[in-house]
């Protein structure tokens, strides 16, 4: 109020996208997952392996989608509590779907997806509300996780050489 200025804070989900870090160790998960999997499908003896039993719940949001919201909460949203900008609850997807998405769109036969149960699995489920961002962007359409998927990893095959990794 001293100076003019609104601030607020934005709170996003699982991010996941073109120019994202793709980095198996250190990136994102559905970043990570396609590396992973790019690397699988230049070996024809390797498989895909994801950690845990790929049960775990997650919402994941695409960065375009970011990006539009972000923009739009810098012109309308008015109010100094955070925004958590995500996919609704309904549209969490387990690690297995997101892995058997990146497998297709790779276009690695998912019988060369194995997950490795010797690995922890991490908390089951990571929900957010994004019900106040609902009730004020009634409209605004979220690009479905398998359309994305397939546009990340498109992107990642185009600039694999570029890519963060």
């Amino acid at each position: 109020d001293e100076y003019g200025l609104n601030y607020t804070s934005i709170i996003p989900t699982n991010i996941y996208g073109p120019h994202d870090n793709f980095s198996i160790e250190n990136g994102h998960v559905i970043p990570g997952l396609i590396h992973k999997c790019y690397m699988a499908s230049q070996d024809p003896e390797a498989t895909f392996t994801v950690w845990g039993s790929g049960s775990p719940l997650r919402q994941f949001i695409y960065s375009e989608d970011l990006a539009r919201l972000t923009l739009w909460v810098l012109d309308n949203y008015h109010d100094v509590d955070p925004i958590i900008l995500s996919v609704g609850e309904e549209d969490e997807v387990s690690i297995r779907e997101v892995a058997e998405h990146v497998a297709d769109a790779m276009g690695l036969p998912r019988e060369r997806l194995v997950f490795d149960t010797e690995k922890s699995d991490g908390q089951f489920k990571k929900t957010a509300s994004n019900a106040k961002l609902m009730s004020l962007y009634p409209e605004f359409q979220f690009t479905p996780i398998q359309q994305g998927i397939q546009q990340a990893c498109q992107w990642f095959r185009d600039n694999y050489e570029t890519a963060r990794k």
